[in-house]
């Protein structure tokens, strides 16, 4: 809670100005309509899910098998109803779940070679799409000034984001 003064030993709650908050709705406008954009040309071009896509960004990155809850943890995505997208891209072929020897509490989710190969297609479609309504429409200054206010506020929100991993 942010406190500007006390008035009668009451608490005034700070407001954010009248640009911060213009820029503020720009900036979440931006976050919410692009991932919609993004998500809707890569599922019509018969690519895969947003959702999808991000479950397999992260098991092609870590090379092996990641726990359920790890995936949970570092998506971009609201993780709820995460099994049942597991359930879903598992029937289609795209990953697979083994329970390891060593611990059989522990679920690893893996990547196919149908899934990484859904991905691979999946990503020039996603990296076009990023071109095209995002990259494009700001200058090599645009995106440097962007990155480094943004790395600002990421710095101090990834911590506080419920349920997720806050490093890397």
């Amino acid at each position: 809670m942010l406190q500007d003064e006390q008035s009668n030993g009451v608490p005034v709650l700070s407001s954010p100005s009248p640009e911060e908050l213009a820029t503020w709705r720009v900036f979440l406008e931006c976050a919410l309509a692009l991932p919609d954009v993004l998500g809707a040309e890569m599922e019509a071009a018969g690519g895969l899910s947003l959702r999808w896509y991000d479950v397999l960004v992260h098991l092609e990155e870590a090379g092996e098998g990641v726990p359920m809850n790890e995936i949970a943890s570092r998506i971009l995505a609201s993780k709820s109803g995460l099994t049942r997208v597991i359930d879903k891209m598992e029937k289609a072929g795209f990953v697979q779940r083994e329970r390891p020897e060593g611990d059989r509490r522990v679920v690893l989710v893996h990547a196919t070679p149908d899934g990484l190969a859904a991905l691979h297609v999946s990503r020039r479609i996603h990296r076009d799409g990023i071109l095209r309504h995002f990259s494009e429409h700001l200058t090599a200054k645009d995106h440097a000034a962007l990155m480094k206010a943004l790395e600002k506020v990421r710095t101090h929100v990834r911590p506080l984001r419920p349920g997720r991993v806050s490093g890397g």
